[in-house]
This record gives C-alpha cells, structure tokens and sequence, in this order.
C-alpha cells in the first residue's frame, strides 16, 4: 500500500509535513490509500470529523503537493472515531474513509484511515431468448465511479459474474449464485470473492458455501465481517478464520440485514425475515431480529418484534427500521422496537449516517417516489424532501422516429437506499410497473412495461448525479392496425445500456465505505 500521510497535531507542537513519525507532544494521522487505478485523484482540501463522546470536531486544511496537510492544534481525547474526506477544487468528494472503531487520540498516537473512490455498484441477471422461452443468465456487476463524471452505459463492469456486492468498509466481496435459466430464480450453493480496492481485480473463491437465493448482505468496517441473507437462512461469514468461516445464524427468509459496531467494538447485526411486501394491502407479519455477540463463540440471534418491517440500516453503534405498515421510523433494541415518529406515509428504505435517516418513501395515484431526510432520533423535526418524483417510462416507436408515449407507473418501489463518501451521495435502486391501455385514435397498442434504475443524488442538493435505468423490459397486445415495433426509450438526464446484451434487472446496491 502507498500511505498519503498527512500530520495533524493533538496538544503543543509545531506544524509538520515530514513522512516521518511525529514529534513528541503530537499525533499522525494517516491516510491510507491503495496503490492502483483506483487511487483518489484530483483533491485539493482534506475533511476531518472527528467524533467523540462530547461532540464532533471538524476540520479542513488545503492538501499541499507533498501530499501534506496541517490541521492545526487538537486536544487529546479518547473514544474518537476519525471520517476524512478528500475534496476537489469545486468542494465534490473524491475519496472517503472512516475508522473501524474509536481510537485514543493521544500523544505519539498514528490513526491509519483507509480512504477510497466513492464507487457504486449494481448487480442482477439478464436472459436471451431461445426459441420462445427466456433463457437467464448472470452479468458481471456494472459501476460508476462518481470522481469521472462519466455517465453510464452499463461498459464499465468487474471481470467476473456477480448477485451481489458487499461493501465491508474500505473492503469489495463478490456474491457468485448460479441462476435456473428457465425461471431467473438463483439457486444451489452461493460462493464469495475479495475484489481488489486498488484495480477491482477478483480473487480466489474463499471456500464459502451458503444455501439459498441470495438476498441481502452487510459488512462491517473493519473490512473483516459479512452477515449474508438469503431465501433458508441467516448467515455470519468471519473473514479472519483460515480457512474462512460461515456460521448459521438463524433459519429462514432474510431479506434486509445491518451490521452494528458497539462502542467497545463489538459487532452485532440486525435483520428483517419474511420482509413485508410494499404492494398491495401491507401484512404486518414480518420477523425483526436481533443478532448479538456476531464476533464471538456464542452468538445470540432471536426475533425481537413483529410488524411491518420494509428495512433496515446502523448507524454509530445504533440500529433502525422503517415499518411500511405504521408508516414509522423507529430504534431497534436488543429486547424489542422503539419507535420515533410514525407519520412517515408508506416509507420502505432506509440509510442512516451521522444521526441523519434518509427514508425512502412509495405514495400511490400517481405512483411516486421520494426520499425524505430527518434526524434519525427527532420525533417532531419536520422531514425534508429531497427527491419526489412520479414515475413514468418512455417507449419510442422504431419504426416511425419521434413518435413517443409516456407510461405512467401502476407501481414503483424501492429495492435498496444506501448512503455514500459519509454523506455526499444518497443512492436508491428502483423498481417500476408501467401499464397503458389501447389509444384507437394513435394506433398504439395495449402496453405492459418493467424497469428497474439506479438513481446517484447529491445528498445536500437532491440534485442528479447519475440516473440510469439498467433495465428495461415487457410486452404489448395490439390489432393488426397498431404500430407494432417499440423500444424504451430514455428521458432529459437518463441513460441506458448500449445494447440488451448490457442490460442488468439490477437486484442490489454497494457503496465503498457505503451505510444503509
């Protein structure tokens, strides 16, 4: 690894930039950063928040061209987690990292914070038809790595296939599944993969066998932890064992899953079994569980609540749900549910970082979605919109150019929220149902359409930084006077895939360094 070392001080001392041990009275802080293609480029100013029992504590200082920065004098302190964030001229986030656990700053003290590329990534499956039949197959995971600007077309892809991609702080790993060619369902034993930070170069399999359609997964910072849902069970895969160990946590359907890091650096988890279905009438039957004691011998996983629960996410040693039933946000215990407000509507994804919940919320007629953001423990702040959108999809007659019809959404959901670089970017993977009838007086056929889009927002502004739709797919019924040959088409901001061969019915959602 090539260290980016930069020199803050804790307590009396001189300002230095040497790459060297500090000098008495001071404190290093180290940023790591890996030696490849991957490397954060572009920056001109370094972030540090330093988080500690009494507040936070955020600083910024120009990066010198040595690669040297001074932050000025800090106090010591103990318990401090440490989030940097690397900055170009124009303020975007080019790298980000945060600390595993809290550490003493103290003197003589190094605190090493791994840093990467803000890089989202999607997985899903694809099909060819054969004869008359879908035949389906798996795709290679597809990015965007948003320090380019480049938008995207579905060419920028790992080397190998993928279901799903877990983000264990600055730590990638590939999810493999075979998949049943005649019903897209994945199926046999599921095999795991460490993706190079530094060219997205894929390693060995790790041995890991898990039963089941994979579902869900979450990894904790320290890069060394996976907790892996799928259609029979609950999961726990401890990455320090040789070989790598999977344990069985608990029987059934787990579909949402968050990893949570104690103050004494322990690791728990929380998970939703039996997630309850955002269409149709809302059946409050799903499980909350609780996981505890995830790093140790003993491992104590049990149901805490019932009700119904769309999703999860962990935040600083705390855990939350959205309950899509109650339209409620709420605390997850060790012992049951706390809720915080429940005048949410029908909110079905959640992200949270730094205290601030990011809620992804489905409303009806029109189907629209939106993502709402208020203090994850206010139980009167009123939520801010940052994103509301109905939600409609455009089809473009191939055969006659320029004539267009615009699909309004019979449903839209959210399928994963997750938030990016500590808090710059908020992600959402959506799904959509588009249904149009018969127009005589046009000749435009009967309509039944599916997409699903990965949407990138700044998450200050609520403006677009990507939105692509990675998938779409249907059919029509029309009478012999009909326009019969159409193809979706995109709108102002939104891209496609280059060809159907690209395309990706995307199914989940990673972010380096990510929360959820």
């Amino acid at each position: 690894m090539r260290r980016l070392l930069l020199l803050a001080l804790a307590g009396s001392g001189s300002a230095g930039c040497e790459m060297e041990a500090p000098a008495q009275g001071s404190a290093s802080l180290v940023l790591d950063i890996p030696n490849g293609v991957l490397d954060p480029k572009g920056y001109t100013a370094v972030e540090i928040t330093l988080h500690d029992p009494t507040g936070d504590t955020v600083r910024s200082a120009a990066v010198g061209a040595d690669g040297a920065f001074d932050l000025g004098d800090l106090d010591p302190r103990s318990a401090v987690s440490v989030e940097a964030v690397l900055r170009d001229e124009s303020g975007a986030a080019v790298g980000y990292g945060r600390t595993a656990s809290a550490l003493d700053l103290a003197a003589g003290a190094t605190i090493t914070v791994q840093v990467r590329r803000p890089i989202v990534y999607i997985a899903g499956l694809n099909y060819t038809v054969v004869g008359t039949a879908d035949s389906w197959f798996t795709m290679p995971a597809v990015y965007s790595d948003l320090t380019t600007g480049v938008t995207l077309d579905g060419t920028t892809t790992l080397a190998e296939k993928s279901v799903l991609l877990l983000s264990a702080g600055p730590a990638l790993y590939s999810v493999e599944q075979a998949v049943s060619s005649a019903s897209g369902l994945l199926t046999g034993p599921a095999t795991l993969r460490a993706v190079g930070a530094a060219d997205h170069a894929l390693g060995p399999p790790l041995g890991t066998l898990m039963l089941g359609a994979v579902q869900d997964g979450a990894g904790s910072d320290d890069g060394q932890t996976l907790v892996i849902g799928t259609a029979e069970k609950l999961y726990g895969v401890d990455l320090r064992a040789t070989p790598t160990l999977v344990r069985e946590l608990a029987p059934g359907s787990f579909s949402r899953v968050a990893i949570v890091a104690g103050a004494d650096g322990g690791l728990g988890a929380v998970a939703i079994k039996n997630r309850v279905s955002t269409t149709g009438a809302c059946n409050p039957t799903a499980e909350l569980w609780w996981i505890g004691g995830l790093g140790g011998e003993v491992i104590d996983a049990r149901m805490v609540a019932t009700g119904g629960f769309a999703d999860v996410a962990a935040d600083r040693g705390r855990a939350w749900y959205v309950d899509a039933c109650k339209g409620e946000l709420g605390e997850v215990l060790a012992d049951g549910a706390r809720p915080v407000r429940a005048d949410l509507g029908k909110p079905t994804a959640l992200a949270v970082s730094n205290g601030q919940a990011w809620i992804g919320v489905e409303r009806a007629a029109p189907a629209t979605l939106a993502i709402l953001v208020v203090p994850a423990d206010a139980a009167s702040a009123t939520p801010r919109t940052l994103w509301s959108e109905p939600q409609d999809q455009i089809l473009g007659a191939t055969d006659f150019p320029g004539v267009e019809r615009r699909l309004p959404a019979q449903t839209a959901t959210f399928l994963h929220l997750e938030i990016g670089a500590g808090g710059d970017y908020i992600a959402a993977a959506t799904a959509g149902d588009f249904f149009a009838n018969r127009v005589n007086s046009a000749n435009f056929p009967q309509m039944q359409i599916e997409t699903r889009e990965l949407r990138v927002f700044d998450a200050a502004s609520g403006g677009a930084v990507q939105r692509y739709r990675s998938w779409c797919d249907g059919s029509y019924l029309y009478l012999s006077s009909d326009i019969r040959n159409w193809s979706c088409a995109t709108t102002t901001g939104q891209t496609a895939p280059t060809s159907a061969s690209r395309e990706n019915r995307l199914s989940s959602l990673a972010f380096l360094f990510g929360k959820r």
